[in-house]
């Protein structure tokens, strides 16, 4: 049970270093073309705060802190399944909010029939599949997988 509550924390602390990479160098993308971190309009690429990653990332961390408490309420034989719970409804919004912003990236890609393209950061692409929505989507789909698989075994470990 506790390699289960391990991999909870592996998959979170992987999202969370990958979001918060991925909004740095958005930031200093953004500051080098504008020169400020506080405008939010009319900008060659979109101020970071606007954009999924940012919002993601934040996710990312909640779940490693509430991941952690699990693993440490588990350990002290405390009540977490509903703590459990609550991370389970976190990965599963983040899950369709990673994909339905994917979608959207993948969409541009179909519009701009093999031509470059806007991701999801503000940066020319030229396939979706290379973008961190696409990255932050699969981290949420294995987050997912792990959380509901934990969750089901720490329940049939209570009866």
């Amino acid at each position: 049970m506790l390699k289960l509550l391990k991999a909870q924390i592996t998959v979170f602390v992987i999202g969370t270093f990958f979001g918060f990479y991925t909004i740095y160098e958005d930031f200093k993308r953004f500051y080098s073309y504008e020169g400020t971190l506080f405008k939010l309009k009319d900008c060659v690429v979109p101020n970071p705060v606007t954009t999924p990653c940012f919002y993601g990332s934040f996710a990312f961390l909640a779940g490693l802190i509430l991941s952690f408490l699990i693993y440490k309420k588990y350990k002290l034989k405390e009540k977490f399944l509903k703590i459990q719970n609550y991370l389970l409804w976190l990965v599963e919004f983040g899950f369709i909010f990673a994909w339905t912003n994917f979608s959207i990236v993948f969409y541009r890609y179909l519009q701009a029939s093999g031509d470059t393209f806007t991701g999801c950061s503000g940066v020319k692409n030229t396939t979706p599949f290379t973008t961190p929505c696409f990255y932050g989507s699969v981290i949420f789909s294995v987050a997912l997988f792990i959380v509901f698989f934990t969750k089901r075994k720490l329940q049939s470990n209570r009866h």
